[in-house]
């Protein structure tokens, strides 16, 4: 089965800066070297030129890394900063609430490589870090699904279910209908190959290579503390 890709968006501006160190394609041009797209009145401008989305695809998606200018992390916590990060894979552009959001369009398990060494250290233990490669994709593939079935059941999604004994609220879908998760805390951090990886980073997503937990012939939404929708909540919840 071709491995899937996942959507994450990572900066939210009215420009954008970006670098292209080898070749990328869009459409049938090559591109390289720094860009800047900018908001313009509904439209993204880039080389005097308004589009409603620019996609720039590398010639190889195992090698080839663009590089994102003053992305924001840690957003509305004491840590929050900017700093210039590096992914491999697709660039996406497309414009969302008055401004730019870009997006990178990777593969699942290059994804997870990355969530794995910002959310633990890259130098935990084998076995740990197995077990949040389980979890993380658990969770990452229940959201795309979730998104899927909403997409096809064009209908209007809630995030809540109420009886007249219970509340349950999800913060995740609502915040993000473009893409299928964000960089940042509010679902797994992610900094794509800013920080280089460990071996036994790599050793951990090749042992659980695709693997996922179900219940009831679904994939389990197992989400945890650092993917919890910007609301944290004790345990016992």
């Amino acid at each position: 089965m071709k491995e899937p890709k996942v959507h994450v968006g990572i900066l939210f501006e009215p420009q954008i800066e970006f670098n292209l160190p080898t070749p990328y394609r869009i459409g049938g041009t090559e591109v390289c070297g720094k860009q800047t797209v900018t908001y313009d009145e509904g439209k993204i401008l880039w080389n005097g030129r308004r589009y409603d989305v620019l996609l720039f695809e590398p010639q190889n998606e195992s090698t080839d890394a663009f590089e994102l200018l003053d992305v924001t992390i840690g957003i509305n916590f004491h840590w929050e900063r900017k700093e210039d990060q590096r992914f491999l894979g697709a660039l996406k552009i497309i414009v969302e609430d008055g401004k730019l959001t870009a997006i990178n369009v990777v593969k699942v398990e290059d994804y997870l490589t990355s969530v794995i060494s910002s959310e633990m250290s890259a130098t935990a233990s084998l076995e740990l870090l197995k077990a949040h490669a389980v979890i993380s994709r658990s969770w990452l593939l229940a959201q795309i699904q979730k998104n899927r079935e909403i997409a096809e059941a064009k209908t209007d999604y809630s995030a809540f279910t109420q009886t007249e004994e219970e509340l349950i609220r999800w913060y995740d879908r609502e915040d993000h209908t473009r893409f299928d998760v964000c960089a940042d805390d509010h679902c797994q951090r992610y900094q794509g190959i800013t920080r280089a990886s460990t071996e036994i980073v790599k050793q951990a997503i090749a042992a659980t290579y695709g693997r996922i937990l179900m219940y009831d012939g679904k994939i389990c939404d197992a989400r945890f503390s650092k993917c919890c929708g910007g609301a944290f909540e004790e345990f016992q919840y």
